[in-house]
C-alpha cells in the first residue's frame, strides 16, 4: 500500500466530509424555523461529520502500523539463504560446506565466506549453517 498517495486520499475524502457538513448546515439554517431544533441539529451534523473524520484518520494510522508489522514479520520469516564463497556473512553461526559436510566454519556477521579446502585444494563453495 502506497502510504502517500492512501494519506492524499484521505485528505480529499476530509474536505468532503467538511463541504457536505456546511452545506447540510446552511440547509438547516434556512429550513428549520425553531431555534431549538435548528440548534440541534446544527450540533449533531458537526459532532457526526467531526467524528467520521477522526475514525478515517485513525484508520489509516492503524493500516500503517498493520503494513509496518507485515514487513517486519515477513523480514523475519525470510529463509536464510545459502551463501557462496565470498559472500558476506549475514547470520553468525557454525557452517559447512555443502559438498563436504566435515568441512566446518565459524562464521561472524559480516565476514566474507572463505572457498572449501575439503579435498586439499580450494573451491568456490555453498555454506550451510548449522542448526
Amino acid at each position: 500500500m502506497n502510504t502517500r498517495l492512501e494519506k492524499e486520499r484521505v485528505r480529499k475524502t476530509t474536505l468532503v466530509y467538511a463541504v457536505v457538513m456546511a452545506l447540510i448546515v446552511i440547509l438547516i439554517l434556512f429550513v428549520v424555523q425553531d431555534p431549538k431544533i435548528k440548534a440541534i441539529a446544527i450540533v449533531l451534523i458537526l459532532l457526526i461529520g467531526c467524528a467520521a473524520i477522526i475514525v478515517q484518520w485513525l484508520l489509516i494510522g492503524k493500516r500503517e502500523q498493520q503494513t509496518e508489522q507485515a514487513l517486519e514479520a515477513e523480514a523475519s520469516e525470510a529463509p536464510v539463504q545459502s551463501p557462496q564463497t565470498g559472500a558476506p556473512c549475514e547470520v553468525s553461526g557454525q557452517y559447512h560446506c555443502s559438498e563436504h559436510p566435515q568441512r566446518k566454519v565459524a562464521m561472524v556477521e559480516g565476514k566474507r565466506f572463505p572457498p572449501c579446502r575439503g579435498n586439499k585444494k580450494g573451491h568456490s563453495a555453498t555454506w550451510i549453517l548449522e542448526q
